[in-house]
Parts: C-alpha cells; structure tokens; sequence
C-alpha cells in the first residue's frame, strides 16, 4: 500500500465516494485512493508553504493564526479541486444534453434503416458528440458480448453526469420492457427533448433582462453608494474634527442628546476607514450573493453562478476605489475652500 493509499484511508468513505464518482464523469482514469491522496499530500504542502512565509514576512507568530491560515488555505485547495471536477463533469453534462436529441433520432435512423440496435447505437458514435459517442460505442460492445441492452443503457447514463440522460435512458428501457417499437420511441423522445431544449432557450432569453439588473446592481449600483457615502463621511469627520471642543463639552452635548437621554446608549464615533472595510465587505457579500442569484436563475443551480464570484468581487472593488479616488479629489477640494 503506497503513502497515497494510506493517507486515503483516514479520509470517510461517502468522501471517497464523491471523488470516484465525478473522476468517473470526467474520465479521469484514476484510482479515488490515489487521487484523495495525492490532494491531501499536495494540500498540506501549500498550506505549510505558504504559514511559513506568513511567519517569516508578516511576523504572523500566533500559533492559532498560523493553524488558521493552514486550515483554510488546506480547505480551499480540496474543496477547490472537488469543486473543479464537478464543475468540468456538469459543463460535459450540459453539452451531453443539447446533442442528444440528434443522437437518439440517428439511432432511431440507423434501427429503422435495418442495422440492429447495437450496430446502430456504434454507427451513431460521430465524433461530433464527444462524450456520448464513447458511451455509444461503449454500450455496444457491451451489447455484442452478452450484456442486456437494458443494463448497458444503464451503465451508459451512469457515466455522464447528466439528469436527463439518465431520465431519457430509463425512459427508453422502459420502453423496450413493454415491447413497445425502438424506433418510434426513440424519434418521439427525442422530439421532446428538442422541445425541452427550446423551453429551456426561452426561458433564459426571458430572464435575461433580471440578470442584467442584477449584475448592474452588483457592480455599478452599490459601489456607486458605497463610494459617495464613504466620502461623505470622511467630508464630515474632517469637518468636524476642525471644530475646537473639548472632551468635556462633547460628552456633556452626547448626554443631551435624545438618544443617551431616553435609552441610554453610548455615542459611536463613525470613522471614514470604518466605513470603507464596512463597503468592501458589503460589497463582497453582495457579489457572492448576486452570482448565487444569478446561477441559479439562468441554469437552476446556484453552482453555476459560483465562477462569476471572483469577476464580481474584482470590478465592484475596483470601481468602488475609482469612485472614492475621483470624487475624494473633487469634493475634498471643495471642502477644503469651506
């Protein structure tokens, strides 16, 4: 047993199992074993890297600090890479699904031409449709050496990550369970799933226009009021920080207010570097969230919109801090001829 082996072994089953079955989708011919380990191992390196110039550049001596950083760094690295695999094997997926169609109905073409089905699904492996082609040609030889049709249909879906392949192919066994005609069933599931495709273009033309605003919103709108606020902020700390009163008459002015009178509560100093960490990380959440919003809008799953996260974050800061540079420069003149 190599150290991969080992290491792998200390990781839960159902976690192994995950990575064996997107390696499968992907066509990663690669042990999960092998493959965790060689993750965890290549993890902990980059994670002991990059502590060990935190501590030597930044003087970050805290152990805690330390575990911290390896801890996430190690974290995003295999979360990462799992996020990775399952993003290629969904992409593969949703080409799988748009060629379908055109498959089935040249199987169908090929059965009612007079091959018989395992000829047929191997004549109708094009190399224009990629991943199913090879499933194609691998349920035919699976066919020709004795296996079920039903089962090789099966095993078939179960390569491709793709709901409605393995919807369609369960369709289809059930089909020839019945004794219904190959052929016809064939023709009439793909039609359906052309018309589902169809569907499916319509309805993302039509949310087009949400996601625009939501993208808008996310990277003009709310940078935009961030900026200016911040700048009116450091406008009225600059202000008022000119104004000559003492410690005593600023409490004795907090313990005239309404708010220290009635309820109590200490008065909070609103500094502008408060309000700027307090923008970047409003605006961080809010492109995280929008990309979320916006995955799940076009393809049903908040997955999708996770790649866009990082676009987001990287033009609402940008233009956040182009916003305070421009327009600190024109009102901070301003003010300062007050």
């Amino acid at each position: 047993m190599g150290i991969y082996h080992r290491i792998a072994s200390l990781v839960p089953q159902p976690v192994l199992t995950a990575f064996e079955r997107e390696l499968r989708y992907v066509g990663i011919d690669v042990e999960e074993e092998r493959f965790v380990g060689f993750i965890i191992l290549f993890g902990i390196g980059i994670a002991i890297a990059i502590s060990v110039n935190l501590f030597l550049f930044f003087k970050i001596n805290s152990i805690l600090g330390i575990l911290a950083v390896f801890i996430g760094v190690f974290s995003a690295f295999a979360g990462g890479t799992y996020f990775m695999l399952s993003q290629t094997a969904e992409k593969e997926g949703k080409k799988a699904e748009r060629i379908l169609p055109d498959v089935l109905e040249l199987i169908a073409s090929n059965i009612k031409s007079g091959l018989t089905t395992e000829r047929a699904l191997f004549a109708a492996a094009r190399p224009e449709f990629g991943v199913v082609s090879e499933e194609l040609k691998n349920a035919s030889k699976e066919i020709i050496s004795g296996e079920r049709m039903e089962n090789a249909l099966m095993i078939m879906s179960r390569e491709i990550k793709s709901k409605v392949l393995a919807r369609s192919m369960w369709l289809l066994v059930q089909g020839i369970k019945s004794g219904g005609a190959i052929a016809d069933l064939l023709i009439q599931l793909g039609s359906d799933l052309r018309e589902e495709n169809a569907m499916k273009d319509e309805i993302s033309a039509n949310i087009s226009m949400y996601v625009i605003l939501i993208f808008a919103a996310a990277i003009i709108g709310a940078p935009l009021l961030f900026g200016i606020s911040s700048i009116i902020v450091g406008i009225l700390v600059e202000q008022t920080s000119s104004i000559s009163i003492s410690p005593e008459q600023m409490d004795e002015y907090s313990s005239m207010s309404s708010v220290g009178r009635f309820m109590g509560l200490p008065t909070v100093n609103i500094t502008e570097s408060f309000i700027v960490t307090y923008s970047v990380v409003a605006l961080t959440v809010t492109a995280i969230f929008a990309s979320l919003t916006i995955g799940a809008m076009a393809s049903g799953s908040e997955k999708e919109g996770i790649h866009y996260i990082p676009i987001v974050v990287i033009i609402s800061v940008l233009l956040f801090s182009a916003i305070r540079f421009f327009l600190g420069g024109a009102l901070g003149g301003i003010s300062g001829m007050m």
